[in-house]
């Protein structure tokens, strides 16, 4: 496999095997993962298999890659209400590259830097999905703490959505490492991840990230167990009243039209459960018990 090196640590895979033609399934295991690939019709899913079944991690439709297929890749825009000009972005986790094709044809200036662990799942995301990295989205393969570590930059945006086989690993969900992405963030950037409400740990997940960043807002994706939570490291302005987030008209861009609808992604906003929250303990290095670390809701898993 040749590689090279771009925009420091941007890793880019340039061999490739071509996907199947027509309708297919393909399994892979990986140090990391076992995925499962599998095209009905123009879309294309990614899934992890784990305990029986598989979790949904993404899918791309190849007659329209702007196309969010993932309802929860619609509610990552949310972070548009807090840093409404995202010059650079941030996103740990690949995936499919479902939420990219989209972010990329509406802020063609903007960076989208990528951090994915596997190796595989890059590869894959390029042979099976579509996905066609260039200096505007460039993609390391590393660690997503590690990467954090030694990348000394600043983001508009910083996004978490890595999961492994179904779960995040657990040392990217502490309040060492959320200590260390917002001081990654620019003065007025957002934090955004991606967690789960079936998960036992959930509200350890909330209280955890409100121990970092003193404003957190939460976004319930509509008819799916994830959760988006965006949270930013200053106290003023207010954020938590969504009376003062910019109107989604002036949000909106051309490409949007027919695939992203920011009104229904701003009435997924919701209160924090915040009697829960102060019953939780705060995750840390020391405290980030795996064994905790439930699988993703029923609705976001299939068994095959």
């Amino acid at each position: 496999m040749k590689t090279s090196l771009l925009c420091g640590l941007a890793l880019f895979v340039t061999s490739v095997q071509a996907a199947p033609s027509g309708d297919y399934v393909e399994r892979y295991d990986t140090l990391y993962n076992s995925l499962t690939i599998e095209r009905v019709g123009s879309v294309v899913e990614m899934r992890a298999r784990a305990h029986g079944g598989e979790a949904l991690e993404s899918a791309v439709d190849l007659s329209d890659p702007l196309k969010l297929v993932i309802a929860y890749s619609h509610t990552l825009f949310s972070g548009l209400f807090f840093q409404p000009t995202p010059a650079r972005v941030l996103m740990i986790g690949l995936g499919g590259a479902g939420f990219h094709r989209l972010f990329t044809a509406a802020y063609p200036q903007a960076l989208l830097q990528t951090v994915e662990l596997d190796a595989k799942v890059f590869e894959l995301c390029q042979s099976h999905l579509g996905f066609k990295p260039t200096a505007q989205t460039p993609v390391a393969v590393l660690d997503g703490r590690l990467f954090v570590k030694r990348n000394r930059e600043k983001w508009d945006w910083l996004i978490l959505d890595a999961f492994r086989g179904g779960f995040v690993p657990p040392h990217l969900k502490t309040e060492e490492f959320y200590r260390e992405c917002a001081a990654r963030l620019e003065d007025r950037g957002v934090f955004i991840s991606n967690l789960h409400s079936g998960t036992e740990l959930f509200y350890s997940d909330l209280k955890t990230i409100q121990a970092v960043f003193p404003q957190v807002v939460m976004f319930q994706t509509a008819g799916r167990g994830n959760v988006i939570v965006c949270a930013v490291k200053y106290r003023s302005p207010v954020v938590t009243d969504p009376a003062r987030w910019p109107a989604t008209a002036t949000l909106a861009r051309p490409l949007f039209a027919g695939r992203l609808d920011l009104d229904a992604v701003r009435q997924e906003h919701g209160a924090l459960p915040l009697t829960s929250i102060r019953a939780a303990r705060v995750l840390t290095d020391d405290f980030a018990p795996v064994e905790f670390l439930d699988a993703m809701k029923t609705n976001n898993t299939k068994n095959r």
